[in-house]
């Protein structure tokens, strides 16, 4: 029996056949690609906000330790450097350390507390007042002001920051940074906490040399866990009021030393440790800073990055920011976290969010 073979069931995939499946594919892996984006994105935020909340509760276990929370930072200089930054080199010689480094011990730093201790014994002995100056001494092969900040500290989506800021004639060299966490400074400016109408969770406790050296015997404390804000003083209550915000480090536009302090945490300086409601989340407007790049280009990350610097005045402020689409996290007073997004209304719900004691109604 002969068996007649039929070559038309042998047909293959014609040029245009082959180039439509290819199209097809491309475009689902340009459907997928997005999704995978967003779904790792979502990942991150979600950490982020986990570590927000870490350092939120941090806060309450200083609460509970001291009375209070810590200090936005300390102060007992000449009162005209309540506001600047800079080193010793620019008169800022008698000023004590930030909210940062006091939460060490609630965040299982035990080894970077041991650090600041020492880093304050040695300033009691005689060198300058300054945590920015004191803290950039060799222990072993590391140098503690030069380290970036904790993991807890930092948030996975902002961008990895491998500079440390330089300051140039001002006095300060190679401070770490790395922070993604900033303390709510209220509504206005660096100097917004000394008045009652836009003082926000944390402010700068200002005080004399004489009266920290008298109050201790001589031996000077530059820490003052207890002079923070305590629960009694948050009027428009705890839950209601904005006690962290993201903000977003700098590298230098040039790519070899960075003069931008955003993201610096051993600096007691807006940006750095501090944020302000004055622009609204990832506002489009660039802050106004002590030390910024203002090489920076307006590229659209974070609101915008760009920024301008203001050495002659305590009119400097910078915006909460982050890499997170259409929003920054926040921790309230009470220690909850909230998502919240650009287009919030700027002076009926993110300023009066960021006072303590207004009495405002927030429209939510």
């Amino acid at each position: 029996m002969r068996f007649v073979h039929d070559h038309r069931c042998q047909r293959g995939f014609t040029l245009v056949e082959l180039l439509v499946v290819i199209a097809i594919i491309g475009v689902l892996i340009g459907l997928l690609l997005p999704a995978v984006q967003a779904a790792r994105e979502s990942a991150r935020r979600s950490s982020c906000n986990a570590n927000l909340k870490q350092v939120a509760l941090a806060m309450h276990q200083h609460i509970d330790a001291y009375g209070s929370l810590p200090p936005g930072y300390v102060c007992y200089d000449e009162s005209g450097n309540r506001w600047k930054t800079g080193g010793h080199q620019h008169g800022n010689n008698e000023s004590g350390f930030n909210w940062y480094v006091q939460l060490f011990p609630y965040l299982e730093e035990p080894a970077l507390h041991d650090l600041v201790q020492t880093c304050h014994d040695r300033a009691k002995a005689g060198h300058t007042y300054n945590p920015a100056d004191d803290c950039e001494w060799n222990s072993g092969s590391a140098y503690f002001g030069r380290g970036p900040a904790a993991a807890s500290y930092r948030c996975p989506s902002a961008p990895a920051v491998t500079q440390m800021f330089t300051d140039g004639a001002y006095g300060l060299e190679s401070c770490g940074k790395g922070l993604n966490y900033a303390a709510n400074w209220g509504a206005t400016n660096i100097l917004g906490w000394e008045s009652t109408s836009s003082r926000g969770a944390f402010g700068c406790y200002f005080t004399t040399q004489e009266r920290i050296v008298n109050s201790l015997g001589g031996s000077g404390d530059r820490f003052q866990h207890s002079k923070g804000m305590a629960p009694r003083d948050f009027k428009d209550g705890m839950s209601k009021t904005l006690l962290l915000g993201e903000i977003v480090g700098v590298d230098s536009a040039s790519g070899s030393s960075s003069t931008d302090v955003r993201g610096s945490w051993i600096t007691n300086a807006m940006g750095g440790i501090s944020f302000t409601t004055f622009l609204g989340p990832n506002s489009s407007t660039g802050d106004v800073l002590g030390a910024c790049d203002e090489a920076i280009p307006a590229d659209g990350r974070a609101g915008t990055l760009q920024c301008t610097e203001n050495r002659s005045d305590e009119n400097v402020y910078a915006a909460s920011r982050s890499m997170h689409p259409g929003g920054v996290n926040c921790a309230m007073s009470d220690g909850s976290t909230r998502f919240i997004t650009n287009d919030v209304n700027l002076t009926g719900v993110w300023q009066p969010m960021s006072t303590i004691r207004n009495g405002e109604t927030v429209n939510e």
